[in-house]
């Protein structure tokens, strides 16, 4: 009888763990306080290896589609922060932060601290990282592999931290608002010299710092330089290059290398015909901010987004979890 009850109990957790899978994060950290039974679930090692907050609209976060958004929720954004990670027991390898949040100190070092093991990461697009924060949180990620990197902290001494303490980067992208230098070409050539693929779509650069990155990083294969603004700044005055200039000056098994847009043939061109005001060039474009043409550099929306669309009963349950916690006591990220 005993054996029978226990294997109940296995096979209805193998069934809960598979139900959380298709949610979202914060509806798996809203599941957690169902119940001891779901608690155990939740704390299921395949459901941490990714932690993906690109949406966090909910009835938990208010969905805003502006930079800093969630500035002014911060203690909800902590608490939230220390709850899933609790859930995640360290066993997270990949972790997106939602591009809107305002990312702080206090923030930065809870996630790095519960996440030793953690391979990827892609920062937001603002927040507070303090130099000396950035090498307390790179020593905490010596296993980091991949990286995205935002305006929201400095590039240059980030890969200073990285090659004090991070030794197998060979993924890196700088998302839209960051400027691609020449001396962070060759603080790369320096501090992560196993790089592999490298992404500065849609940023501003120079003939300079493109060729210091495909001459000096030996194990290069890939630069996406899709809509880059990309200048010469060898003779006196500033000149717009195109790709067919790029032929012309750069080694052609340098020009192997690069990705770039041919004949509106890239993904910013293609959601440039896409209707929806988000997507288009003026808009937030989160969405576009997530994808890359090289793409173990691109991050999709959480399967939660079809998984609502095609189980609305699911969701709809798990929308009356939500509101029956609003009326009770529970942790601050919940809806008050």
């Amino acid at each position: 009888m005993e054996n029978t009850y226990q294997n109940r109990n296995d096979l209805m957790n193998e069934i809960l763990v598979k139900i959380f899978l298709c949610l979202n994060v914060v509806d798996v950290a809203v599941a957690s306080l169902v119940c001891k039974a779901w608690n155990k679930a939740c704390h299921d090692p395949s459901l941490w290896g990714k932690i993906d907050l690109s949406t966090l609209g909910s009835y938990c976060f208010k969905k805003l589609n502006r930079i800093g958004a969630y500035r002014h929720t911060s203690l909800k954004m902590t608490q939230f922060l220390k709850h899933i990670l609790s859930l995640s027991d360290g066993n997270t390898t990949c972790f997106i932060f939602n591009f809107y949040v305002y990312l702080t100190n206090e923030q930065f070092f809870i996630v790095a601290e519960r996440t030793p093991k953690l391979k990827r990461v892609v920062l937001p697009q603002t927040g507070d990282f303090s130099r000396a924060g950035l090498d307390i949180v790179m020593k905490s990620w010596s296993c980091l592999e991949s990286i995205t990197i935002t305006s929201g902290v400095s590039a240059f001494y980030l890969l200073q931290s990285i090659g004090k303490y991070c030794n197998n980067i060979t993924e890196m992208k700088f998302s839209r608002g960051c400027n691609f230098e020449e001396k962070h070409a060759l603080a790369m050539t320096k501090y992560t010299p196993k790089l592999k693929m490298l992404s500065i779509r849609t940023v501003a650069t120079s003939l300079k710092a493109l060729t210091c990155a495909l001459d000096s990083l030996e194990h290069l294969e890939k630069l996406n330089i899709c809509h880059c603004v990309i200048m010469d700044t060898t003779l006196p005055g500033t000149y717009m290059l195109d790709i067919e200039d790029l032929r012309h000056r750069l080694d052609p098994s340098s020009v192997k290398k690069l990705l770039y847009c041919n004949e509106r043939s890239c993904l910013r061109c293609i959601n440039g015909d896409d209707t929806n005001p988000d997507r288009q060039p003026g808009g937030p474009l989160e969405d576009i901010w997530g994808e890359d043409e090289i793409t173990s550099l691109a991050h999709l929306p959480p399967p939660s987004e079809t998984y609502r669309r095609t189980h609305p009963r699911m969701h709809s349950f798990m929308v009356r979890i939500w509101k029956s916690f609003s009326s009770g006591s529970g942790p601050s990220f919940l809806p008050s």
